[in-house]
């Protein structure tokens, strides 16, 4: 009996390791859209420049991936200046001190990779 109480306390504290990573994993979610709506990113009627709904942040350190947020789009959305004012802002803030900053599409998305601590891109 003693056997049997022993590997359903292992079980159960095993599923709660699985089920801890699982949910704290650093990286974003990779739901794709449905194909119709995978389409380049929207563009704005008024200057012809593009726009982003969705955008990003990753966070490398010495140990690869730290940490990945959402960015907050006050207007609803990024545009082409905002990208480059963030491009600006995070290595001239020294918030990560002295960081590199890239930047990339992920299909509808803008994904910022922020690589600080001797981090290389």
């Amino acid at each position: 009996m003693k056997a049997v109480v022993f590997w359903v306390i292992m079980f159960v504290v095993l599923a709660s390791f699985i089920y801890l990573t699982m949910n704290t994993n650093p990286q974003r979610s990779m739901y794709r859209h449905p194909v119709e709506s995978e389409s380049a990113p929207s563009v704005s009627s008024n200057a012809g420049e593009k726009t982003w709904k969705k955008v990003y942040a990753e966070l490398y350190g010495p140990k690869g991936l730290e940490k990945t947020w959402e960015v907050a789009t006050p207007k609803g959305y990024f545009n082409e200046a905002d990208r480059e004012q963030f491009m600006r802002d995070i290595p001239e803030k020294k918030q990560f001190g002295n960081a590199q900053v890239t930047v990339k599409e992920d299909g509808g998305d803008l994904v910022f990779g922020i690589y600080y601590k001797g981090a290389k891109p």
